[in-house]
């Protein structure tokens, strides 16, 4: 077992997990659920290749490369479907029937490959099925299979990439990249050795057990980095996004705190201590724009009981600041006039306005060593 191939073992039970979840809330969703059995034929396969390098393999040598390769063969069927339905879904209908017969001929080949050769040829690798005939068919079918599923699903996905006009075009580019490097760089050269062995031939000078097996690794790698962009991209927006919410979240705490202290019943979720606030980690794009409007209200409802206009954000700091400290419970009145007006109609604006008030009272209250705000 090596940690590669446990690392993509992981990934591909979470994306099998991720879709099936998805496929539940939208179990209408054909093209979802298309794309989930991929995901589980993939996870599959990866499975079957992992148990050949456990310890103690029940299974025996040969059954988990023959369920890896017969699973491969129907999820580049699907692929190949799928992929043909975003180019054109009328032709998609009709080439489905001749997919799905080549994967099944390809997985019957390889089984009757598989059961006629002797056991101590089954389950051996290509390496060493250079120099043993009874399995070098199996690897000459799954090869045959593998080079016409990579070119085909090769240029369906570059022919999807030039019908779409979204950030998918690169991701199904590079994917395409990848099934190329595969097809030539191993799956080629591979039917051509094994042919020429079979033939007896002097295939052995094309030394295929030595570097196509790294051309195979670089071209499947390519190929789930065009396929993970997507999802990595968004992925990693989310998290901008996440981390984004959550520090103007705590930014706004010290002005929050007070007003909540003050109309208690302005606050959705009840102020808590701050080391309990740092473990808020779900919905917090929802609590950051709740603290937001909570913001807002308060100082709506605090501006009568404060003196003046108050248009600078040191001096509105320290009427607030002393207002908290006096233990006062202000009433809501009509407001006076706008506190910490913004000076753009954004959301953006409003919350600078709103972290400046904030963080001025966070230093007024270290000046002062207030208890009130030290709990903020």
């Amino acid at each position: 077992m090596t940690v590669p191939n446990l690392i993509m073992w992981s990934v591909a039970t979470v994306a099998a997990g991720w879709k099936i979840s998805q496929v539940l809330r939208v179990p209408e969703d054909r093209y979802l659920r298309a794309v989930a059995m991929c995901t589980v034929f993939v996870f599959i396969a990866l499975t079957a290749q992992l148990a050949t390098g456990l310890p103690v393999n029940m299974l025996g040598p040969s059954l988990p490369k023959l369920v890896q390769n017969v699973v491969l063969t129907f999820f580049f069927a699907l692929l190949i479907i799928v992929l043909q339905a975003a180019i054109s879904a009328p032709r998609a209908t009709r080439r489905s029937r001749r997919e799905y017969l080549l994967a099944v001929l390809a997985s019957v080949l390889l089984t009757v490959s598989c059961i006629a050769a002797p056991s101590a040829s089954r389950g051996v690798s290509y390496e060493a099925a250079t120099v043993d005939s009874a399995a070098l068919w199996f690897y000459l079918v799954g090869n045959a299979y593998m080079a016409y599923a990579t070119a085909r699903t090769a240029y369906l996905a570059w022919q999807a990439a030039r019908q779409t006009q979204s950030r998918a075009r690169l991701s199904l580019r590079v994917a395409a990249a990848g099934l190329v490097i595969c097809c030539l760089g191993a799956h080629l050269p591979r039917v051509a050795a094994t042919s020429g062995y079979l033939l007896e031939l002097p295939a052995g000078l094309l030394a295929t057990e030595r570097w196509t097996t790294p051309a195979l690794a670089a071209g499947i790698a390519v190929f789930f980095i065009g396929i993970a962009y997507p999802g990595a991209r968004t992925g990693m927006v989310k998290a901008h996004l996440w981390l984004e919410a959550r520090r103007r979240y705590h930014q706004l705490r010290p002005l929050w705190f007070i007003v909540c202290r003050a109309f208690p019943a302005i606050a959705l979720f009840r102020p808590v201590p701050l080391l309990r606030e740092l473990f808020h980690l779900r919905y917090m794009r929802l609590r950051y724009y709740r603290r937001l409007i909570e913001c807002r209200d308060g100082l709506v409802c605090l501006s009568p009981s404060l003196r003046g206009g108050a248009s600078d954000t040191s001096e509105l700091a320290r009427q607030i600041g002393q207002l908290a400290d006096s233990g006062a419970s202000p009433r809501p009145a009509a407001a006076r006039g706008i506190l910490a007006e913004p000076l753009g109609d954004s959301v953006e604006a409003d919350v600078g306005e709103l972290v400046k008030l904030s963080r001025e009272l966070r230093r007024l209250q270290k000046v002062a060593q207030g208890p009130s705000l030290a709990e903020a």
